[in-house]
């Protein structure tokens, strides 16, 4: 039987936890550097006009470079990009360290472009909103790269998963 826990944050973590996410890299270019990171908090928000919404958290090297861009690239990753999502989500890592030129390119407004990511959008932040440790960025996409050939990876209960089609 379940029953009913107050909430706390360590609650709150674990519900979450529980909820599986499309994995992304958020990236963007600052002076001809590259930054990005791992991120499930992104959703879409409407289609007219086409917009998203990435929720960062404020202490990630990333954030305060993609506020003062105000230009980002979502990147979805598929099941085979496992290690590059552990890879932008390393603090052992960071900037443009992160990034193998043979992987990403650059699209026409400078933001980095995963290669064969499942889908990249370009997209122009509009507005920032600060919600406790948080940034909510919404986003209008600009620009799409599609591929949709793979399967998704999505994170479930800390661990990262592959979709498989219900029977």
């Amino acid at each position: 039987m379940t029953s009913e826990t107050p909430i706390s944050s360590d609650v709150f973590k674990q519900s979450m936890r529980l909820l599986a996410g499309g994995v992304c890299i958020v990236a963007t270019n600052s002076s001809g550097e590259w930054h990005g990171l791992t991120m499930t908090a992104v959703c879409s928000l409407t289609m007219d006009p086409p917009s998203l919404v990435a929720c960062v958290n404020r202490a990630a090297g990333a954030h305060g470079i993609m506020s003062a861009t105000r230009r980002v690239s979502v990147n979805v990753l598929s099941h085979n990009h496992t290690s590059l999502a552990e890879l932008f989500s390393s603090s052992k890592v960071k900037g443009p360290q992160r990034f193998d030129e043979k992987k990403w390119i650059e699209m026409a407004s400078g933001v980095p472009a995963l290669i064969d990511a499942l889908a990249v959008l370009d997209c122009d932040v509009i507005q920032e909103t600060v919600i406790g440790q948080h940034s909510v960025f919404f986003c209008e996409v600009k620009n799409a790269r599609l591929q949709p050939d793979k399967r998704p990876l999505v994170h479930f209960n800390r661990e990262f998963c592959a979709v498989q089609p219900v029977d």
